[in-house]
């Protein structure tokens, strides 16, 4: 069947780094803080919300501009605008899904033409991060997210065509017939996909395969 929407994760698929909210931590020298927030998360002694807004606390007061020249200066995935032209060309939208925030998806999004794009929310006032985060899309929490996406757009799971690298990407993967891995961080990641790819530059033969 002919693919008719694809949902991408960013970081690690469109973008090559994999963590946006450790490159701020460095930057901004609260990487400390950062791993600890995290550890604690995945030990079970916090929420992922009260995680996020941990993490959204370490930065406040700073620059929403320096922190986007930040995220802007990390590189694309090798085809990631080929990929996106050539999707445009083919009439088939493209829509992002990262567990990520808005200062770096936004511009993605912009960036590559994305039909649109669903993250977190780090909220901003008078050019400054406030500190504060709205989390839409949790972590691990893609699956029902997917399934959200295709019944707004009407498309049939059989022809939608999802794109991660991690494990939180497994439960986007099971919402569709086809799955791609783009340098996947794991075994059960190469498992969980259709195909494995290491980067995007052929990824538009999947799509063509497929029409």
């Amino acid at each position: 069947m002919p693919i008719e929407l694809v949902i991408f994760d960013v970081d690690g698929v469109l973008k090559q780094v994999v963590d946006p909210y450790m490159l701020l931590h460095r930057h901004f020298g609260t990487a400390e803080e950062g791993q600890r927030h995290f550890l604690a998360f995945r030990k079970g002694h916090i929420t992922y919300h009260e995680f996020a807004q941990l993490d959204a606390w370490s930065w406040r007061g700073r620059a929403v501009a320096e922190a986007k020249r930040i995220l802007r200066n990390t590189p694309y995935m090798p085809g990631a605008f080929e990929t996106a032209q050539g999707l445009r060309e083919r009439g088939i939208p493209f829509v992002l899904l990262s567990s990520g925030f808005d200062l770096n998806v936004e511009d993605v999004a912009a960036d590559l033409g994305a039909h649109a794009w669903h993250c977190n929310i780090l909220h901003r006032n008078r050019g400054r991060i406030v500190g504060r985060m709205t989390v839409r899309v949790p972590y691990g929490g893609k699956g029902p997210i997917v399934r959200d996406i295709l019944q707004r757009w009407g498309v049939d799971p059989n022809r939608a065509l999802v794109v991660g690298d991690s494990e939180t990407d497994i439960r986007m993967f099971e919402q569709a017939r086809h799955a791609v891995a783009v340098r996947p961080r794991s075994e059960a990641v190469s498992k969980s996909a259709e195909i494995t790819l290491p980067d995007l530059t052929d990824f538009l033969n999947i799509i063509d395969q497929n029409r």
